[in-house]
């Protein structure tokens, strides 16, 4: 969660051309850009990963429909009350901040009633919900796994084998790189040298972004309960981490390349930008794997006995961000005429961000309603102890 925040922190020292996002003036993509898609480039797949290992786990305890409950209590009803809120509060940022072209999107949107494929295609892109996109796909792939248990059940499918938990990448690569291929375009069309899928907020889920994320959700319930996983995934993440480097790297490079190629025209070109394209997307999707499979191992090397400050931490950060873009943007257009480099200017708005949001998460949620909603009942320590 807390690595969302330093990429929508980033954005602004990048020049990414959509209308309303503040432009800093001392903009340095060469390295900022580095960090971002390091962060991007694994972030939310670990992130799924990571929830459908717990999906599972309620699952087996619980049963479906206590699982339905506590999904819908943690991300539904968050999701719901959160998403007015952050749009009267981006609205008026980006109002009073940018010129953002509201007469010419209103025009855009009344052109696009009478078309059925603008209709669709606004329902897929347009940010509805924003910056919680993750959530809404995430109740999508909860149904979906509600789906897959009814059908094992009925028709007895057996559990997958420990050799596909054992020797994931005989699989898991060709099934990952099917739907990647269909993610990226947008950033190829904009000319972003930035990795990872393609990010839509819109009502109506993008399939090959789904699709995708599925994939980690699914691996990470299938591994949950399984000694193969404790065994064999994350074993050598000293390796996997050191991998991952030259993955990166040959990611951007053939992104930098299939972009420029693109923009020199797809007539003459299309050979390249295919090729180009399938090389950057088999590096991406091998530096996804290999950090997911690095940091397993370590934090099950570091962190597995219990600790109450990352604990805390852990807690916090969901709050912190569902709460952090407004307070982002409204940073980001602040500083952005300060003649002061760029790396200070994002310390000063990641740190105010999330030191302003801890203390409101210690003082006005995390004992309140809404803390409960959002990680459970806590309760507050007595000074003594």
């Amino acid at each position: 969660m807390l690595l969302g925040i330093v990429i929508h922190g980033l954005m602004s020292f990048m020049p990414i051309p959509i209308p309303g996002l503040p432009q800093d003036i001392n903009q340095n993509p060469e390295v900022f850009g580095y960090v971002f898609n390091f962060i991007h480039g694994f972030r939310m797949q670990l992130f799924f990963l990571i929830s459908g290992f717990f999906t599972a786990m309620l699952w087996r305890k619980q049963g479906l429909r206590k699982l339905f409950k506590h999904r819908a209590k943690r991300i539904l009803v968050p999701l719901i009350i959160a998403m007015p809120i952050l749009w009267i509060f981006g609205i008026v940022i980006v109002g009073m901040d940018a010129d953002f072209p509201f007469a010419q999107a209103e025009a855009k949107f009344k052109e696009s009633m009478n078309n059925p494929l603008a209709l669709l295609a606004m329902g897929i892109w347009a940010p509805v919900t924003g910056h919680l996109w993750f959530l809404y796909y995430l109740l999508w792939l909860i149904f979906g796994f509600a789906v897959v248990i009814k059908l094992v059940e009925r028709f007895q499918i057996k559990p997958v084998s420990s050799r596909m938990i054992r020797s994931p990448w005989l699989w898991l690569g060709p099934l990952t790189l099917l739907p990647q291929l269909f993610n990226g375009l947008i950033g190829m069309i904009m000319g972003l040298p930035i990795i990872g899928p393609d990010t839509f907020g819109g009502v109506i889920p993008w399939p090959p972004q789904l699709i995708y994320y599925a994939v980690f959700f699914g691996f990470g319930a299938i591994c949950y309960g399984r000694d193969e996983f404790d065994l064999a995934i994350g074993r050598r993440w000293q390796a996997s981490f050191i991998l991952s480097i030259p993955a990166l790297l040959l990611a951007i490079h053939w992104i930098e390349l299939r972009n420029a190629a693109f923009k020199a025209g797809w007539n003459g070109n299309q050979s390249e930008i295919i090729w180009y394209h399938f090389l950057t997307n088999l590096c991406q999707l091998f530096f996804a794997w290999l950090m997911i499979f690095g940091f397993i191992g370590f934090f099950r090397r570091f962190f597995s006995k219990g600790n109450k400050k990352v604990r805390y931490l852990s807690d916090a950060s969901y709050w912190i961000y569902i709460a952090h873009m407004p307070l982002i943007l409204a940073l980001q257009f602040w500083v952005s005429k300060w003649p002061y480099p760029g790396f200070l200017k994002f310390l000063f708005i990641f740190t105010l961000t999330v030191g302003i949001l801890l203390l409101i998460y210690e003082y006005a949620i995390r004992y309140t309603w809404i803390g409960t909603m959002l990680n459970g009942k806590r309760t507050r320590e007595s000074a003594s102890t």
